[in-house]
């Protein structure tokens, strides 16, 4: 299979990451206001609380935000630091980016489909560019899906680490295994743990104790 659709779906951390992280408020929000302005983000939930000195923020009800291109973050609540670019959103976390790159540096300049990213908690450090999706991770973009239990993403060694059921999908062809690599750049990957890959026309299906490592070229 090839593999380089698999890293992209995971691109998943950073996607919430580099979308939501990047971007340091200009100004805090104040803690009565039930919207405020984020950098190209506008903010709404029922309470935030916001210490103007260290730059830590809480807001402990239900969480939107949006942006002009008709990005889309939701979770059930998120804490943080916008001076360090630190965010942890946590509970039916969603977050749909509309250019397809959730900001990473990773992502080559070029056109990609929109994507969307689901988990219980994301956590985001904007500043070590580390990325972490924990929990049903599930992430779509075109024809490809993929699904774990948790996805780490460093966008500086650009090397994404997905465990816990791994399931990748794009178009007919899928992947299956306990763990999978990936380089986001380079586009190598590697499938561990029970591994089975399966292609359109061929039987039987691949599968084997042992790692799987596939080569490929950057993400498109």
């Amino acid at each position: 299979m090839n593999a380089r659709r698999a890293a992209a779906a995971l691109l998943l951390a950073a996607a919430a990451g580099g979308a939501f992280a990047s971007a340091a408020p200009k100004k805090p929000a104040a803690a009565a206001k039930s919207s405020a302005t984020i950098g190209a983000w506008t903010l709404t939930t029922t309470e935030v609380e916001t210490n103007l000195k260290t730059g830590t923020f809480k807001a402990p009800a239900h969480v939107t935000m949006t942006r002009t291109d008709g990005s889309v973050v939701e979770a059930d609540k998120a804490t943080g630091n916008y001076r360090k670019k630190q965010a942890v959103l946590t509970g039916n976390v969603s977050i749909h980016d509309a250019s397809g790159t959730f900001g990473l540096k990773s992502a080559a300049a070029v056109h990609h489909d929109p994507a969307t990213l689901t988990a219980d908690t994301v956590v985001v450090d904007d500043v070590t560019h580390l990325y972490d999706a924990n929990g049903s991770v599930h992430y779509v973009q075109g024809q490809t899906t993929v699904d774990a239990q948790k996805a780490h993403l460093n966008d500086l060694t650009h090397r994404l680490d997905l465990s816990g059921k791994v399931h990748v999908v794009q178009g007919d062809r899928t992947l299956d295994a306990d763990t999978a690599t990936y380089n986001t750049l380079t586009g190598d990957g590697e499938a561990d743990g029970s591994a089975m890959m399966t292609f359109p026309g061929v039987t039987p299906s691949i599968a084997t104790p042992k790692p799987i490592t596939i080569h490929g070229p950057k993400i498109p």
